[in-house]
């Protein structure tokens, strides 16, 4: 195989005089900074975004707790001067908690709920501190006053981010504002990387080129990856080269213990004067935020993954998320439980509800209840319609064509009105609003440690599987979002899957 034009036209002109590399690194230089720009522009627009939300929220507060300033009164002028100078002082606070909780890292653009997760904390902080400060300085701030800015100021903050995250995605879906990625590691884990990339091309990574440990092999040779092949460039000792040679962003070390401490150091300051950013991938996979830590010892840094926490004041605070949600959203969906019943009745005259035993929380078994969507005594059917549909040694069983389910019931299942009826099951504490599906005893039991992982918490109504493709879900990718949601579990992910969860039912895709 011959080697990519590109390591050609390098090769000949570093090849020919001082001058023309010179020439060659100074375009590869002024390209690197134009890269750069995108990045340097998104934040300042993420910061003004935050700034607005703020802004608007303590002035929103400000007018709607103490009203207009009479100007005739200077008492009353007095007032609201001290008081607009506390919203100035509330606003600088927030802010200034917003950067220490480093909700503005570029690295968390547009991935995953941590950077919801730091914005929520910040705003915790940030009316603790006031809270305090008002309670021990006496500053006149009314409890009312925080009661309107922290909610509308958290809702702007929240929107803002994610509408700036749709708007990066846009971008990013038409090939700008990404980061070119090279890529050195074992083979394995170099297609495991590009996978992971293009199943988040959110995230905005672009994989130029991978060089192979103690690799002796022509240039030009390719890895067969699903997003394409990506050429093989070099080996650990030619990095530089190959970053240079690419104008990656980013290096992504994949076999470090490979490479052993001394080299990862050297590279680190390679990386360090070519103005590279470094990416290095850990044994552990699926394991994100909080859990992970940072302790060095003696200048050695160490991860440490804090087991997940599913019991004790979280346990009770996630059920009274459950009863607050569930009953809401019961009083609010109760028209269209009445209009659905009322369907399923009128179409065959048949029960409304569908009761069948699934496995719950610590694998204690229960009994779910839905809207009837198959024909009477369907159950009976279910090993020919596996059969039929050639799913018969399947893990999970879902068919679109599945004979069984009623014109009512297809469209039910289509807008997800049949799960409604679960509202009940989350009251009486058997389910979660959020959670990993309930699966029939036996489903999934062909799976290491996957019955016992998801028994650690309560099954829910919707899920991670749900908002990223619902039935159209592989079974290998199920599994691993039920083992994510698990190991990862937090407030801030169970509130972005619920707001996924109402675009994905207003989508209809995956649904049968």
């Amino acid at each position: 195989m011959t080697a990519p034009p590109l390591v050609r036209r390098f090769r000949s002109s570093i090849g020919s005089r001082s001058e023309s590399a010179d020439r060659v690194m100074k375009q590869v230089t002024e390209a690197k900074a134009r890269a750069c720009q995108w990045k340097k522009l998104h934040r300042r627009h993420v910061v003004v975004t935050d700034a607005v939300a703020v802004v608007v929220a303590v002035t929103i507060a400000q007018f709607a707790r103490f009203g207009l300033p009479e100007l005739n009164s200077p008492a009353m002028g007095d007032s609201w001067r001290y008081v607009t100078a506390c919203s100035i002082i509330l606003a600088v606070i927030w802010l200034a908690a917003l950067g220490l909780q480093e909700s503005w890292d570029l690295s968390l653009t547009g991935i995953g709920s941590e950077e919801y997760r730091r914005v929520v904390t910040a705003t915790a902080w940030a009316f603790g501190i006031i809270a305090v400060a008002d309670l021990l300085l006496q500053l006149g701030l009314v409890r009312g006053y925080l009661a309107i800015a922290l909610p509308v100021g958290l809702v702007g903050l929240l929107a803002g981010r994610h509408l700036l995250r749709r708007d990066l995605a846009n971008k990013r879906s038409r090939g700008a504002f990404t980061s070119q990625v090279v890529v050195l590691g074992k083979p394995r884990s170099v297609i495991a990387l590009c996978n992971t990339f293009n199943r988040c091309s959110h995230a905005g990574y672009r994989v130029v080129g991978a060089c192979l440990p103690d690799y002796q092999g022509e240039v030009g040779f390719e890895i067969d990856t699903r997003t394409g092949p990506v050429p093989v460039l070099g080996n650990q000792h030619s990095v530089a080269e190959v970053v240079r040679l690419t104008n990656a962003d980013a290096l992504a070390v994949t076999s470090a213990e490979h490479l052993g401490h001394e080299h990862m150091r050297t590279l680190t300051w390679q990386l360090d004067s070519l103005g590279t950013d470094l990416i290095v991938m850990p044994g552990m996979v699926d394991i994100v935020g909080p859990r992970l830590k940072i302790r060095p010892i003696d200048n050695m840094p160490l991860f440490h993954v804090a087991r997940p926490r599913h019991d004790g004041a979280l346990h009770y605070h996630k059920r009274f998320f459950d009863l607050v949600l569930g009953t809401i959203a019961l009083f609010l969906l109760s028209p269209a439980m009445i209009l659905a019943a009322v369907a399923i009745k009128w179409h065959d005259g048949g029960p409304v509800f569908f009761c069948q035993e699934r496995v719950g929380y610590n694998g204690v078994p229960f009994r779910i209840v839905k809207f009837r969507t198959m024909k009477p005594e369907s159950e009976t059917q279910l090993d020919t319609e596996r059969i039929v549909s050639g799913q018969s040694d399947c893990v999970f069983y879902k068919s679109a064509t599945d004979s069984r389910i009623t014109p009512i019931g297809r469209w039910l299942r289509k807008t997800s009105i049949d799960e409604i009826p679960q509202l009940f099951n989350v009251l009486a504490g058997s389910m979660s609003i959020v959670g990993p599906r309930p699966l029939v005893p036996g489903e999934g039991s062909s799976v290491e440690y996957f019955i016992e992982r998801r028994g650690l918490v309560k099954p829910g109504i919707t899920g991670l599987w749900q908002v990223s493709g619902r039935s159209d879900v592989s079974a290998e990718e199920r599994i691993r979002l039920d083992h994510f949601y698990v190991d990862n579990w937090s407030y801030v992910q169970d509130l972005v899957i619920i707001l996924r969860t109402v675009r994905t039912v207003l989508q209809g895709h995956g649904a049968y």
